[in-house]
């Protein structure tokens, strides 16, 4: 299973459609909206220069939305001197839509999210524009600053091409931290354990009780330490993986080379932990066929203690996105229930760690050809951008309305609707939510802050902080000897690795399994990795 399927899990089913579309923070700055110069403000009088002026930008309606009477829209186009027009698509029919544009050279001035193929594609037929990084520091300098914060100083360095940037990029920066080990504090404390494992060892010894020492309290033997999916062995076990510094399926990089941690010597080590656990009944019979749902249920009905998947799900959700997490459904159980969570457990020689998403799951916002020659209309493009995903004036007008009139801010600090706008039918009727403009840009950090208690907000940054950032780093690049080969290899070395777990397979034939793997294909996968790495990123 690829990770996506936990976050349409963790996310979608629980947490706020508006953040999930895009959002913002009152901790942010002022964006591309209040600050900015050279035609951000419309207060002239003169007919012929506001009619001069209103550059007519168009965003995409994939929600249905009432653009008439929206007052964020209104309040754009006042404040930016524009016109706005919407160009009417599901999220789903998106791609055909704009294929179709582009084959009748009828090319919009932008689009989003294409895969990094796709991007490929699209600078083959000539139909984007190149855009000026100097442009984006300038206009959109609150968004710069958060695509380094998780991208580095060279935050274009997945959209570069031949030296240009021809895409804005696109982040999801919870995915590359997201991932944590969380126990069950209440088990814990009930088999006499009164600190949270920190290592290979502690975690084995608290599995061991977890199975043995009825934690549950029902008197039967039918408890399990740790389960996981046996869909995809990037998310099976990590954290034991992590523990002897290997990180199977993806590609990292190791003193100048690339490296895959399903071949490395560290994932045997980790494979013989795994297989003591499966023989002593630490580890959960059923995760070879779990899916993402069997994993949740197992968590919700007491059948195992530990697991590992998004931090968010371990603390109550109006700690971070809202909604009902894991941890709300057990607290509603258990009183005082909580987890205890940790970014890995240290193995012998003292490394941890769990593998997570790089967060650059798409290549970015693409402009059309046209705009290479309109450097004013991009201009007010980026500038719209910046001040819907990163400015709260404009984010709030958006997203919840006029404060006052629409919503109030909560004794907790959220955003609380005032009637009749309570009912998100109403909402809709005027205008508000679902506006993002860009919709790509979600700086977590920033938008959190309406939708999560001010008392729960310090535990959520040093949960956060818990994670660690075992990226792909390969993984936005093309890579066509890989992508032929992907599915073979990963079906080898899934198989053989719960083969290996279970005891169906001695690991006395792990050096074969290597072999196989670089027989059919992993050599050519690796040689075209590590040229891919040095004309990129070295």
């Amino acid at each position: 299973m690829r990770k996506e399927r936990w976050l349409i899990m963790g996310l979608c089913a629980a947490m706020l459609t508006p953040l999930m579309a895009g959002c913002g923070s009152s901790n942010g700055g002022s964006g591309g909206g209040e600050g900015q110069t050279n035609g951000d403000t419309s207060n002239t009088t003169n007919s012929q220069t506001e009619q001069k002026s209103a550059i007519k930008l168009t965003f995409w309606n994939l929600d249905e939305n009432v653009p008439e009477g929206s007052v964020g829209v209104e309040a754009l186009k006042e404040h930016f001197g524009i016109d706005i027009d919407f160009i009417a698509a599901t999220r789903e029919g998106m791609k055909e839509k704009l294929n179709l544009m582009i084959s009748s050279g009828d090319i919009p001035d932008w689009w989003k999210e294409p895969s990094f193929t796709e991007y490929d594609k699209f600078l083959q037929q000539d139909v984007s524009a190149e855009i000026p990084q100097e442009l984006i520091e300038q206009h959109m300098p609150k968004y710069l600053e958060w695509l380094k914060r998780f991208l580095g100083d060279d935050p274009f360095k997945y959209v570069r091409r031949d030296g240009k940037i021809y895409g804005l990029p696109v982040i999801w920066d919870i995915g590359i931290d997201g991932i944590q080990l969380g126990f069950r504090d209440d088990w814990l404390k009930k088999v006499g354990i009164d600190k949270t494992p920190e290592t290979l060892e502690e975690m084995e010894a608290a599995l061991t009780k977890f199975r043995n020492e009825d934690p549950d309290g029902n008197g039967k033997k039918d408890t399990y330490g740790i389960t996981a999916t046996g869909e995809n062995v990037q998310s099976m076990f990590s954290s034991v993986f992590g523990a002897f510094d290997v990180y199977p399926n993806i590609f990292r990089e190791r003193n100048g080379t690339i490296v895959r941690g399903e071949i490395e010597p560290g994932a045997k080590q980790a494979l013989e932990v795994l297989n003591r656990w499966y023989k002593n009944e630490l580890i959960d019979p059923e995760f070879v066929v779990n899916k993402g749902e069997n994993v949740e249920d197992k968590v919700m009905t007491d059948k195992v203690g530990a697991v590992e998947y998004y931090w968010w799900s371990f603390l109550p959700g109006n700690a971070f996105l809202g909604g009902e997490s894991w941890h709300d459904k057990l607290a509603k159980k258990y009183e005082g229930f909580s987890f205890a969570t940790v970014g890995g457990v240290k193995g012998p020689e003292g490394k941890y760690g769990i593998s997570q998403y790089n967060p650059a799951f798409a290549s970015g916002v693409m402009f059309g050809k046209q705009l290479e020659n309109d450097r004013e209309k991009m201009i007010k493009y980026m500038q719209v951008f910046e001040a819907t995903q990163f400015n709260p004036k404009f984010y709030e007008l958006l997203q919840f309305g006029e404060k006052g009139k629409h919503w109030k801010e909560s004794e907790k600090g959220t955003v609380e609707f005032i009637e009749p706008y309570t009912d998100e039918k109403e909402r809709k009727k005027a205008g508000i939510g679902h506006y993002s403009m860009a919709g790509s840009f979600n700086d977590y950090d920033f938008q959190t802050s309406y939708t999560s208690d001010e008392s729960l907000r310090e535990l959520a940054k040093n949960t956060r902080a818990k994670g660690t950032r075992n990226i792909d780093i390969l993984a936005p690049f093309n890579k066509p000897v890989y992508n032929e080969t992907r599915d073979k290899l990963n079906q080898l070395t899934l198989q053989t690795y719960i083969d290996f777990i279970t005891g169906r397979k001695s690991l006395d034939e792990f050096d074969n399994f290597v072999a196989e793997w670089r027989k059919i294909g992993g050599d050519s996968v690796l040689a075209e990795a590590q040229k891919v790495y040095e004309e990129n990123l070295k």
